[in-house]
C-alpha cells in the first residue's frame, strides 16, 4: 500500500475505534461490567491496527495491545466514576 494512503487508512481506524468506544460504553452504563468491557474490545482492536498502520508497528501485537488498553482505561474510568459517586452521596448524607 501507499504510504499516505496507509496512513490515512490509519488514522480513520483510530478514530473509528475511539468514537465506537465512547458510544459503546456510554450505552452499557450500568450494565454488568465483565459483559460491558468486552463489548469495548473490538473498538480497541481498531484503535491498535490504525497505531500499527501509521507508525509501522507489528499489526497483531498493536492489536491485542489495543484491546487491552481500551478496557483498562474504561474500568479505570468506572471505578474513579464509582468513588466520585461514593463522596458525593457520603457529602450529601450529612
Amino acid at each position: 500500500m501507499d504510504e499516505p494512503l496507509t496512513s490515512v487508512v490509519g488514522v480513520a481506524l483510530l478514530l473509528l475505534g475511539a468514537t465506537g468506544a465512547g458510544v459503546v460504553h456510554r450505552r452499557q452504563h450500568g450494565r454488568p461490567g465483565a459483559v460491558s468491557l468486552l463489548a469495548l474490545a473490538p473498538f480497541g482492536v481498531l484503535i491498535g491496527a490504525g497505531a500499527a498502520l501509521v507508525r509501522g508497528w507489528d499489526l497483531g501485537l498493536s492489536a491485542v495491545a489495543g484491546a487491552m488498553a481500551v478496557i483498562v482505561v474504561a474500568l479505570a474510568g468506572d471505578v474513579l466514576e464509582a468513588r466520585r459517586r461514593a463522596r458525593g452521596q457520603r457529602g450529601s448524607a450529612g
